[in-house]
């Protein structure tokens, strides 16, 4: 009786961390667009751009038109999905190096590739 009540306890416990350490509201606060400006910025120090140099960048990064092209993504192969990904990857570094050049453009890529899968962060948008 004695182990049961103590395993109990244990669940309870670990039930109750797990509930506390949620956010509230579920997935935490969206940032506002200006937000998410100045946290790209702060991410685009290390490559050494001008100020105007980084607006150029986030104006191409946050350019919402690549995605219009990718038609439904769930609904493709994964192979299909890898090569539209690359072709749209492939638009913005061609857009960011005519307004940036080729070696920041490189920087910028490399930064954006560290993040992880899917530029980063959780996604829940």
């Amino acid at each position: 009786m004695k182990k049961i009540i103590g395993l109990l306890t244990v669940a309870v416990l670990i039930c109750c961390t797990a509930v506390i350490a949620q956010p509230p509201g579920g997935g935490g606060q969206q940032m506002t667009p200006e937000q998410r400006t100045a946290m790209m910025k702060e991410r685009l120090k290390p490559a050494g751009l001008t100020d105007v140099q980084t607006d150029s960048v986030i104006a191409v990064l946050t350019d919402r038109s690549y995605m219009s092209n990718m038609g439904n993504m769930r609904e493709m192969d994964p192979e299909e999905r890898q090569a539209k990904m690359k072709e749209v990857n492939d638009a913005r570094a061609k857009r960011l190096e005519k307004s940036i050049g080729a070696e920041l453009t490189k920087k910028v890529m490399e930064m954006m590739s560290q993040r992880g899968p899917g530029g980063g962060g959780r996604r829940g948008e």
